[in-house]
């Protein structure tokens, strides 16, 4: 009698950072011609039914506390929503209390057993400053959205707004370093 070997087959993740709504014009719109889609509804869900079709092993969208209660309704049943805190943030004048923290809303990620190391629904990590474009998210808060979605190294993973490229440039490392920590 033969055994069947079952291989766990490397999966496929997104992440979106799209303009945020109402922000797309002020900060994108002279870099990118379709960056007054994001200042829409429509443009958002057509990004998470994107995200819900292409990505069903599992996928994250960031968006800011001030526009969750619009972009949260578009979400299929089963979404969650995690938080990046930041101690460090910018402030704004007549801003008060000020924006430091901002949702994610995620859906799917690998399942993990009773082995692996509980990731929080949470992180806090600074924003990053002079990245060329706004929003950059920093290496800390990646790791973390790695992690959040059970991600490994040989996993497929798309960047669907790239901006800056930080996010790219830390599943880089992250994909260096990860077979090292999982040994350790």
């Amino acid at each position: 009698m033969s055994k069947t070997m079952t291989l766990e087959v490397p999966v496929k993740f997104a992440y979106a950072d799209p303009p945020y709504l109402g922000c797309s014009k002020k900060h994108y719109g002279h870099q990118h011609p379709d960056a007054n889609l994001y200042d829409t509804l429509e443009g958002h869900r057509l990004l998470i039914e994107h995200l819900v079709a292409e990505f069903p092993d599992g996928w994250a969208l960031s968006c800011t506390s001030g526009n969750l209660k619009d972009i949260l309704p578009l979400c299929p049943k089963g979404v969650r929503i995690a938080a990046w805190v930041k101690p460090f943030a910018a402030f704004k004048v007549n801003v008060n209390p000020a924006y430091a923290w901002e949702p994610v809303i995620f859906m799917g990620g690998r399942k993990r057993g009773r082995d692996s190391e509980t990731t929080r629904d949470w992180v806090a990590a600074n924003i990053t400053m002079r990245k060329g474009v706004s929003g950059a998210k920093p290496p800390q808060f990646c790791w973390w959205l790695f992690d959040l979605l059970g991600m490994e190294a040989e996993d497929e993973f798309h960047d669907l707004f790239p901006g800056s490229g930080s996010v790219l440039k830390a599943h880089e490392a992250w994909v260096q370093i990860r077979p090292l920590i999982q040994i350790a």
